[in-house]
């Protein structure tokens, strides 16, 4: 897992993350992914809703990363299920959650996921030569 002088060397290099960086987003083992796009602006109880992460991504071959729904949104009934971000991932994230609790406001900027990022061996195919069906994503892709 990287730290948070690895993930800003990284940053620096203009990977990890390099659109819409905010050195306030940053903690000792992560990044918190502000709401870029969003299809609701309040979340009612049993709703789902999509956003993406304001911020562009751009994973190099060797880091793979994982989310994890910041603790304050869970305690209030908002569920997700993430999936790893694959090496040589670039665009925005779109993420889905599910409100099982009271209604909730979204804007854009808001701290919403925190995204923690894991070094790996290269692959042999990194995920733009192997699927890249969300390569370059921009806002919300439904596809």
């Amino acid at each position: 897992m990287l730290n948070d002088k690895e993930i800003l060397y990284y940053v620096e290099k203009q990977q990890l993350i390099s659109g819409n960086y905010n050195p306030d987003c940053l903690t000792p083992n992560g990044y918190d992914l502000r709401v870029g796009e969003h299809t609701v602006d309040t979340v009612e109880r049993n709703q789902l809703f999509f956003i993406s992460s304001f911020e562009k991504l751009d994973l190099p071959n060797n880091i793979v990363a994982s989310l994890y729904i910041k603790s304050r949104y869970a305690r209030h009934g908002i569920f997700s299920s993430f999936g790893f971000v694959d090496a040589g991932f670039s665009g925005n994230l779109t993420m889905a959650f599910y409100n099982f609790g009271n209604s909730l406001q979204i804007h854009s900027g808001l701290k919403f996921v925190q995204i923690v990022f894991y070094e790996i061996s290269s692959p042999e195919k990194n995920y733009a030569t192997r699927s890249g069906n969300y390569q370059n994503s921009n806002g919300i892709n439904r596809q």
